[in-house]
């Protein structure tokens, strides 16, 4: 089972205009034609070995774009050292404005609003946090989560020049040290937020600030969100594992994207026990030092996986209320990402409201 080719979409834009011929007969037109255009696209992406190139340069988002430069190299240990993947400066995207500077007039960050540290998808190879992809998603938290800013971080991307594990952590880590240190945001107001590949990597800076046991320089999150987060990267490689899930109809994705993806990511990776509590947390489910509400969709491949991860995160858990798993009906993989392509801005819409009513309640 593969899907519809770019070739065969004439014939499909055909047969879905008959609901019963669609991937889910509940699902409007353009939602079934989009999920077969994504599916086309991202194969040929693959097949044609195209790469996503990143800048520095601000581009469209001018003043809302920075640099940030590798943290205090004492923030770096264990897991994140490498002979050859060495901290960077990396880029990063505000919303709905660049954050005032410390020395400004402007007020600190009021009671009970936070700042959102979110983390895209794209497999590792692709996204950048940019407007063009990520001004859905963070306009929908903005208007129905309790967070006045979100810095989207372009982290490295496999495939590029070191660009594999673990130098996405190590971006995170930079990024999350900028916004307590540089910016002067009390953890308890920071937000970390990611979907798919960048929900994995959420999970991979929790698990980090565990192992660096510093909390008064790398203090925990107020909590994290998971939007249908990749949380077992190493298999992936084989696209048939993928390929032949139940799910596999009603997912946009291919096989072939996260195989390459994972292929790249954990290029001259040794994959030991160590690598793989980073880069499978479903099956290296730890007490997790902030809550976390994981968001999927019944319609996507990974719905079984993000099942799984939630419970055994709930069994290491010191509190019931700290794991919560939301399910979004009928909606494929990562929704809060792909909604404004696909037409499902309902249901992003009401998966933020999820995310903000979480928050909300840990602020009671």
């Amino acid at each position: 089972m593969v899907g519809p080719s770019l070739l065969q979409l004439p014939w499909v834009a055909l047969a879905y205009a008959r609901p019963k011929h669609r991937q889910d007969p509940n699902w409007t037109y353009r939602q079934a034609f989009t999920n077969s255009l994504l599916k086309a696209f991202l194969r040929n992406w693959v097949a044609l070995h195209l790469k996503w190139r990143l800048s520095l340069k601000p581009r469209s988002e001018s003043d809302r774009f920075i640099q940030i430069p590798p943290a205090n190299p004492a923030l770096y240990t264990g897991i994140v050292i490498d002979e050859k993947i060495r901290p960077e400066t990396i880029g990063a995207t505000w919303y709905p404005a660049p954050y005032p500077s410390p020395d400004s007039s402007q007020t600190a960050l009021p009671e009970g609003q936070h700042v959102v540290l979110h983390l895209h998808g794209g497999s590792y190879i692709l996204g950048d946090g940019r407007t063009s992809s990520c001004n859905f998603l963070a306009t929908t938290l903005l208007e129905h989560t309790p967070s006045s800013y979100i810095l989207c971080p372009q982290y490295r991307l496999a495939g590029n020049r070191n660009g594999n594990f673990p130098a996405q952590l190590q971006d995170t880590i930079a990024s999350y040290a900028y916004l307590i240190h540089t910016i002067g945001i009390p953890a308890s107001q920071i937000i970390i937020s990611g979907d798919s590949a960048g929900a994995d990597l959420a999970l991979a800076l929790l698990r980090y600030t565990i192992e660096f046991d510093n909390l008064s320089i790398l203090p925990a999150p107020k909590c994290c969100w998971l939007w249908s987060p990749w949380c077992d990267v190493p298999p992936a490689v084989d696209p048939g594992r993928w390929n032949h899930s139940a799910n596999y109809r009603t997912d946009y994705i291919p096989g072939s994207f996260p195989a390459r993806g994972a292929k790249l990511f954990l290029k001259n990776v040794d994959v030991t026990k160590y690598v793989e509590r980073y880069v499978s947390p479903v099956l290296h489910p730890f007490a997790v030092p902030s809550p976390v509400l994981i968001i999927t969709g019944d319609r996507e491949v990974l719905f079984e996986d993000h099942k799984k991860l939630s419970q055994g995160l709930k069994e290491l858990a010191h509190k019931d209320e700290q794991i919560e798993l939301f399910v979004t009906r009928g909606v494929p993989h990562d929704v809060l990402m792909i909604a404004w392509i696909m037409g499902f801005q309902k249901e992003a819409r009401e998966s933020a409201i999820k995310a903000g009513e979480f928050v909300s309640r840990l602020s009671n």
